[in-house]
């Protein structure tokens, strides 16, 4: 008698699952790297600033004129506010990739549920299978044990 087949009834929901585990892990690193996009930004605009004091510094030891100090002070000025802006959506980017992070977890979580609920079926199913075949095999012993006494 040939073993039945194994058979996960929640086949469809376990593919569902990995499915949206990818679609999180997609997002998850969509938003780790717009977090690394705005890291770069803000050191190149602290890069920008020591330059700027830098060249300022220089300028010092001679004359300068006050339009020159002007547009130093301008330009440090925005380079500050601009620092101050991508803290603040440095921050924001850090927190949006944290919720995916979390989101990706939870349906990580979800899917080796599926799977360990799956294995389990499937030793179940195995063990099962063992245990017909013994029987079955027990039956042909008892039965070849019977044919030895009835010709013996």
């Amino acid at each position: 008698m040939a073993a039945k087949r194994f058979k996960f009834r929640l086949e469809p929901l376990l593919k569902l699952r990995r499915h949206r585990e990818k679609e999180r892990q997609k997002e998850h690193s969509a938003a780790a790297a717009e977090v690394r996009r705005q890291k770069q930004e803000l050191q190149t605009v602290d890069h920008n600033r020591l330059t700027a004091l830098d060249h300022q510094r220089q300028r010092l030891t001679g004359r300068i004129s006050v339009a020159e100090a002007l547009v130093y002070s301008r330009y440090l000025m925005k380079l500050k506010r601009q620092r101050l802006a991508g803290t603040g959506l440095l921050h924001a980017l850090e927190k949006e990739a944290e919720r995916k992070r979390r989101k990706l977890i939870e349906v990580a979580r979800e899917r080796k549920t599926y799977e360990l609920l799956k294995e389990k079926q499937q030793l179940r199913h195995r063990q099962g299978i063992e245990k017909q075949e013994q029987k079955e095999l027990d039956e042909v012993a008892v039965t070849s044990h019977r044919r030895g006494k009835k010709t013996g």
